[in-house]
């Protein structure tokens, strides 16, 4: 309510809930950044993945439709273009200068831009640059697909062991590291199929007396993935949310406990 006083961009509506409210602005990082800064004034919040605003006109639904240009190199078209078709995208214009690299413009929905700029980064070895400009309303354009892949979710409490992440990596990319503590419903990595996975991961090594040949060797962990406020908001599906404190930014499910969520499970 503070923000709305000085921040003309931003609406803020009530729910049927008195602890949760609808908040409105001008994309995903202009609301990053209020989120942030609630974060530093000492605030705790759950958020949901951003959607977009719609419109009717004349009883037809319309959504938001942009001009999303992207410049790369050629060796990274081909991945490109499938992403962009996954997501009901429409080239309009190709560029090559025969320079090695290759301009692509766009039309693409609101909606199928969240959550593809990440995606975009990583499949092209951060050496894409992508801009993006409002050019009007569309039509609804349907099911968009979002995330591909699943998520390793904690099935307790605890902290998590350097042995079991050890074993999970082969599963996906995890989030956290050793000594992080973990609850129930928490999201601990991003599973490599697409259904999520309920997982142990506070179970240590059994201890007894016998000497193995391997007993002594380090675990060698690869560098788990930490991902800021907006990876976050990108990253997460409608049943799941962004946990945000002053200390912390964790990834959880709506529903905490394993046996009451919907969704079909693959258990570990």
């Amino acid at each position: 309510e503070k923000e709305l006083l000085t921040n003309v961009s931003i609406r803020v509506e009530p729910t049927d809930s008195a602890e949760a409210f609808r908040v409105m602005g001008r994309g995903e990082l202009q609301l990053a950044i209020l989120i942030e800064t609630m974060r530093r004034e000492g605030f705790e919040l759950s958020v949901s993945n951003p959607e977009v605003i719609t419109r009717t006109v004349d009883g037809v639904l319309k959504e938001p439709l942009e001009m999303f240009t992207l410049d790369l190199p050629e060796a990274y078209m081909g991945v490109v273009l499938e992403k962009m078709a996954m997501r009901k995208g429409k080239m309009v214009k190709m560029v090559n200068h025969g320079s090695g690299r290759v301009r692509l413009d766009f039309h693409v929905s609101t909606r199928g831009l969240i959550g593809i700029r990440t995606e975009l980064m990583t499949d092209t070895r951060g050496t894409a640059v992508m801009n993006s400009l409002v050019e009007g309303f569309i039509e609804w354009q349907g099911e968009i697909a979002r995330r591909p892949t699943g998520v390793l979710v904690a099935d307790r409490t605890g902290e998590a062991t350097a042995y079991t992440l050890n074993h999970l990596e082969e599963r996906g990319e995890l989030f956290i590291g050793p000594g992080t503590s973990v609850y129930e419903g928490m999201i601990v990595g991003e599973n490599a199929r697409p259904a999520d996975m309920d997982v142990n991961i506070t179970k240590a090594k059994k201890l007894t007396n016998m000497r193995a040949s391997t007993a002594d060797e380090a675990v060698r962990l690869t560098p788990h993935r930490v991902l800021n406020l907006e990876q976050a908001l990108e990253f997460i599906n409608n049943d799941e949310l962004v946990e945000v404190t002053p200390t912390a930014i964790r990834i959880r499910k709506r529903v905490l406990a394993f046996n009451q969520r919907p969704k079909k499970r693959a258990e570990a």
